[in-house]
């Protein structure tokens, strides 16, 4: 973008006039502005309002000016987030995290993500998204452009490659890839019958955050006639992928408020004037390792087809840091069979391939997705099939509810068993296609009412006689089967004949209990039997005996439960099987009693969300519908890290009219500790309280803080 050059030059507090000359033309050169041709200029423009939350509301006359703006207003929020982001994009983490960052690195190299977006930018994006994309990179180059100083200098200038290329690589994560990896990687030698039975099961996608939920109701179900919906999808509270909320619109249609991450044009959980959508991580099979025969007398030779194959070889430089400021750069092969990446491990040779390696269109199916008016133009950016992986809980004002448990998978032969390792010497089990979405499950409209998603069996969503049957849907999908203790609980909340108020629906969105079927609570269950000769393990065994399965402030019992039930929730999270219970009540005992001087502390004394100097208790606890996943401190209390994080509370009537509400669990400003709206959301939140969204203009009107209007030409 060419700046104006009297706002650039005193920001930047250039002196040199060459250094300007090299400046401007690298500017000029870089975005393409002519200066030779006025007419050619293009002005981005846009207008932020920020209400009194500090939630910026962005307007511009086009789609790419609200994307300018969008970028900008970001950028005074969250730029230390964002430009992680673009660390991932670039393959630059090793530099950052050292070796941890580099296995990353290397595999974004080795996929060849970069060299996939140059290639296909022009051809596979739609010239709507890529004016959006452009609009989004322009606004965050303008607000670097005012802001450069040591932590931002090096990433000036952002260029468009590198948004795509993250939307490619959150792919890349929620299709599973990076675990399945470290799962081949740590393989023993030699593979058991056991393990051999497991099959692709080791290989799974575990879920990246600790899970979502998202519920919606039609008005047959909701005590005053409205249509309902609660999106709540859990992530980390800080860092790169945690929610930041926004509303976006133009001139040309665009209308749209939620949560986004940061370095994204795009909405994705929310809602417009029509219709809203949750999201919840689900787990399909989208990953298969096919497992390599190398020539014994070369190794750079794999047989396929009767015959013997060279690998496709490539040098991948990972520069990583060492310590502080030393870093080297490491040389690493990446090698290519038909099947894709290649990885060399102590069990053997495997070659990866997932859903979506080709695919970098995930942006113009948000966009579209963001854009939509109706049930069926909703449906229609699903049916692109170019974000691989979630569960969509979607709701609108025409009383439409519905579950998408949307999967890429691929369309795969249902005469092999997918459960096992792939034989890699067969090349026709290499898919090349995917699964059609007639043939992925979509629950529409049930005659219960409601539809919940809690990261659970898609086949359990709704009432009994209204769900999906498996035996519909292909096996070798490897749609998930099991139930989270939050998809016990909302279930027993829907299952009846009650017709919910607004009220009734926040209070399950809070419910801060675990359920008597939930697997957890059959963990302890042995404990509760045991006869134990120790005074302070019985009079342990027997505050849990008393407990009633909430985390609310005032309970004596959570801490005791809650330490015990979180060492099965990260065994389930890891695939792994849980501790010894004995063992764990043991140790949960002789920790809490050191640590607060009773094995009985409230849990308002244990559980914490920590901002800044501000410290408040909070309910909930791991995998309950008041996520909350805390991390433990040398105090013995536990931090909140993640979980409920944006909350959104959207309805509406007969008439279509439309209210929302939501809730952040920090504020506004995610770096900025002075500002007002870095806390001023926390108390409302531990309190599970909300706040209107002002998507209203004229609402927003009445409860503006600021407006400004940032403009620059391209």
């Amino acid at each position: 973008m060419f700046i104006k050059q009297q706002v650039l030059f005193r920001q930047l507090l250039w002196h040199d006039l060459e250094m300007q000359k090299l400046l401007l033309l690298s500017i000029i050169f870089l975005l393409g502005a002519d200066l030779s041709a006025e007419n050619n200029l293009i002005k981005y423009s846009a207008t932020i309002t920020r209400d009194i939350y500090g939630v910026p509301h962005i307007h511009g006359s086009s789609d790419a000016d609200a994307a300018f703006g969008l970028a900008y207003a970001q950028a005074e929020d969250d730029i230390k987030n964002i430009l992680a982001t673009i660390d991932l994009a670039q393959a630059g983490s090793g530099l950052k995290r050292g070796k941890e960052g580099a296995i990353t690195d290397y595999l974004i190299k080795a996929l060849g993500y970069r060299e996939l977006v140059e290639r296909r930018y022009e051809t596979d994006l739609s010239k709507e998204v890529k004016d959006v994309i452009e609009g989004f990179v322009a606004g965050l180059n303008y607000w670097l452009s005012l802001n450069l100083n040591k932590d931002t200098k090096d990433y000036y200038p952002v260029n468009k490659t590198d948004l795509v290329v993250s939307f490619a690589i959150q792919n890349l994560f929620f299709a599973g890839v990076v675990d399945a990896i470290e799962d081949l990687m740590s393989m023993p030698e030699e593979l058991s019958s056991l393990e051999m039975d497991k099959g692709g099961e080791s290989l799974k996608v575990a879920s990246l955050v600790a899970g979502s939920n998202a519920f919606a109701l039609n008005s047959s179900k909701s005590l005053d006639k409205k249509t309902r919906l609660i999106i709540n999808s859990h992530q980390p509270l800080d860092g790169p992928v945690a929610w930041y909320e926004a509303h976006i619109s133009s001139d040309e249609g665009w209308n749209m408020m939620g949560g986004l991450f940061p370095g994204s044009p795009f909405i994705f959980v929310g809602f417009n004037e029509n219709l809203g959508w949750g999201m919840t991580v689900n787990k399909p099979d989208l990953t298969d390792a096919f497992k390599l025969r190398i020539n014994p007398d070369n190794k750079n030779q794999y047989f396929l087809d009767g015959k013997w194959e060279d690998f496709e070889t490539k040098n991948i430089k990972l520069p990583t840091k060492i310590f502080g400021p030393i870093s080297w750069t490491f040389n690493r092969e990446a090698k290519y069979s038909k099947h894709g990446l290649v990885l060399d491990t102590q069990s053997g040779s495997y070659a990866i391939r997932f859903a979506g390696m080709e695919e970098i269109r995930q942006a113009d199916q948000w966009f579209k997705m963001n854009k939509a008016r109706n049930k069926d133009e909703w449906l229609d950016a699903m049916k692109m099939r170019a974000i691989a992986s979630f569960n969509a809980v979607y709701a609108d004002k025409e009383d439409n509810i519905m579950l998408l448990h949307n999967t890429s998978g691929p369309l795969r032969n249902e005469n092999y068993d997918w459960t096992k390792p792939v034989d890699g010497t067969d090349s026709k089990l290499i898919w090349n296609q995917i699964t059609p979405f007639e043939q992925i499950p979509l629950l529409v409209n049930p005659s219960s009412g409601w539809i919940v998603s809690a990261n659970q069996d898609p086949f359990r969503a709704s009432a009994i006689k209204d769900n999906l049957n498996r035996d519909d849907y292909s096996p070798t999908l490897g749609i998930e089967t099991k139930m989270t203790n939050r998809a016990y609980r909302v279930i027993e909340i829907f299952d009846n004949d009650k017709k919910f108020s607004e009220k009734d629906l926040l209070d399950a969105k809070f419910d801060n209990a675990y359920s008597k079927k939930s697997r957890s609570v059959k963990y302890f269950k042995e404990i509760l039997e045991t006869d134990f000769n120790d005074n302070e393990l019985k009079e342990a065994q027997n505050i849990l005996k008393q407990w009633d399965l909430k985390t609310n402030l005032n309970n004596r019992s959570a801490a005791l439960g809650v330490c015990l039930l979180s060492e099965e929730w990260l065994a389930f999270m890891s695939r792994t099987d849980p501790s010894d219970a004995k063992s764990i009540f043991i140790d949960c005992t002789n920790r809490i009693k050191n640590s607060f001087g009773r094995i009985d502390p409230m849990w308002s004394e244990v559980n914490f969300l920590i901002r800044g100097d501000l410290k408040l208790p909070i309910q909930g606890g791991p995998d309950t519908l008041r996520a909350v996943y805390g991390r433990l401190q040398d105090d013995g209390t536990l931090k909140a890290v993640a979980g409920d994080g944006l909350v959104i509370a959207l309805s509406w009537d007969n008439d279509g009219n439309q209210e929302s509400k939501s809730i952040h669990q920090y504020g506004s400003a995610t770096q900025d500790s002075s500002s007002t709206h870095y806390d001023d959301q926390v108390k409302l939140f531990v309190d599970e309280k909300m706040k209107k969204t002002f998507f209203n203009k004229d609402e927003l009107n009445n409860n503006a803080e600021s407006v400004i209007t940032v403009s620059v030409n391209k």
